[in-house]
């Protein structure tokens, strides 16, 4: 592939199991979930990188960063699908990979067995144990066809039915951990519970 994939992060949900914005949650004594996704990403050298966010989320420490484009969902009833599609919007003529803030195990050795697992297939999917995970990888064809497909109450999961996935075996399990509650978090961050 000759142009190297974008990343929209999603990161507009309102936390409301959590009790506090997942952006904010400590990864690691040194970066929280967010700090950790972005540092991933620039390692692994996307053109661009967009967080799509909800307006209550304070995002100080990346406003002068030309880099991160943020952009403002204001329409949380219309769901996760219509953050992807406010990603899409920003991008033009390139593969682009769809992460969550809730899944912050992402690492580049991930990204690059997508990218060079996807060949001709409109969407790769990371796949462990036969279970799909996160994050989705979209070829540059999908995102105009994907933007344009504006139901309100569209699941992105419904969506992607229309297209060709390809299946991306790995051996990772945390492609399919959600940070959604204290208590998964509890669980695979029990160290850093002072957040």
């Amino acid at each position: 592939m000759v142009n190297q994939p974008a990343v929209i992060i999603l990161a507009a949900g309102m936390s409301e199991r959590m009790g506090k914005q997942k952006c904010n949650l400590n990864f690691s004594e040194e970066e929280t979930f967010l700090e950790h996704i972005i540092h991933i990403y620039r390692r692994f050298v996307v053109s661009e990188l967009v967080m799509v966010v909800n307006e209550s989320l304070n995002l100080e420490a990346f406003q002068d960063d030309e880099s991160v484009k943020i952009i403002v969902n204001n329409k949380l009833e219309y769901g996760r699908f219509y953050s992807v599609q406010l990603g899409l919007q920003e991008l033009k003529n390139t593969s682009v990979f769809i992460q969550d803030i809730d899944n912050p195990f992402v690492n580049t050795g991930l990204l690059m067995s997508l990218l060079n697992g996807i060949g001709l297939a409109d969407f790769a999917v990371p796949v462990y144990k036969r279970k799909g995970g996160h994050p989705v990888l979209l070829a540059p064809k999908v995102i105009e066809p994907v933007v344009n497909d504006f139901k309100n109450t569209s699941h992105f999961n419904d969506v992607l039915k229309s297209f060709n996935r390809q299946d991306v075996f790995v051996n990772d399990p945390y492609i399919g951990v959600n940070i959604n509650t204290p208590e998964d978090y509890q669980k695979y961050f029990s160290g850093l519970m002072e957040c």
